[in-house]
């Protein structure tokens, strides 16, 4: 697939009167796997919840098929957007087939109950995430990576268009990093999401991701492909440490004396 789903022109993000990045200018079409770097603190999870219609567009466009979210109400951003926080909440006493019904409810009548199609979509997407049967399990006492999969499989029952996801790997091992990086990269290529996820693992975006948003440290906003990303030396100005360089032969950042 690639039709534009998302557009992002001169958009600024902020808070009440305070710009905190501005010039974002991308186009996001459905199939697209997204990596969003930059430093801590640059804004990257105002974008992403900007996205998703929890913080309200501070200046400039930003449109979901072709319509400006102003126009939108909030309910329509709900069902095409699905935002995963980098600590889903747990809830004891909740199991996993409870905790994915949540994202099925804007589909339901008064009472929230659930039909026979939303029950395949949660099994469906539990197989996905490699966690089939997993529906009567207490959804607190997964692991971190099984939590973290399960909040993953919300997504996909949500059943938009676009999927955002902040620091999904944050808090997961190296092989889970991998296991989750591989499944969002599935589920952007196989089912046709856009899915747009920060990270601070820039090597493992570059492997996995059809684009790079890179948020720089000089207020500079980039989109492009990974081979571009490393090309154009643009990751060198990522963080304020100016001797800070990126060594695409090692694959990592290093210190230049």
């Amino acid at each position: 697939m690639n039709d534009i789903i998302l557009e992002l022109g001169n958009l600024s993000l902020g808070y009440g009167s305070k710009c905190i990045f501005g010039g974002i200018g991308a186009s996001v079409r459905s199939g697209d796997l997204i990596a969003l770097c930059g430093a801590n603190g640059v804004g990257k999870s105002t974008l992403l919840r900007t996205i998703a219609g929890l913080e309200p567009v501070f200046s400039g466009k930003l449109f979901l098929s072709g319509i400006d979210y102003r126009e939108l109400r909030h309910k329509r951003i709900a069902e095409q957007v699905a935002f995963v926080p980098s600590l889903p909440a747990r809830a004891r006493n909740l199991s996993v087939g409870e905790m994915l019904a949540t994202n099925c409810y804007f589909r339901t009548g008064i009472l929230g109950n659930i039909g026979r199609r939303d029950k395949e979509l949660i099994s469906e997407a539990l197989e996905e995430v490699s966690l089939g049967g997993f529906e009567d399990r207490d959804s607190y006492s997964l692991s971190d990576g099984e939590y973290q999969r399960v909040a993953i499989a919300g997504a996909i029952v949500k059943d938009g268009g676009v999927i955002v996801l902040d620091e999904p790997s944050a808090f997961l091992d190296a092989a889970n990093k991998v296991l989750v990086t591989d499944l969002l990269k599935q589920i952007a290529h196989d089912r046709g999401k856009a899915v747009i996820f920060s990270t601070h693992d820039i090597p493992l975006a570059l492997d996995y991701c059809d684009r790079m948003w890179l948020m720089c440290a000089d207020g500079s906003f980039y989109d492009k492909t990974p081979q571009e990303t490393i090309s154009s030396g643009v990751l060198d100005k990522i963080f304020k440490i100016s001797d800070l360089k990126y060594d695409p032969l090692r694959h990592a950042f290093r210190k230049v004396r």
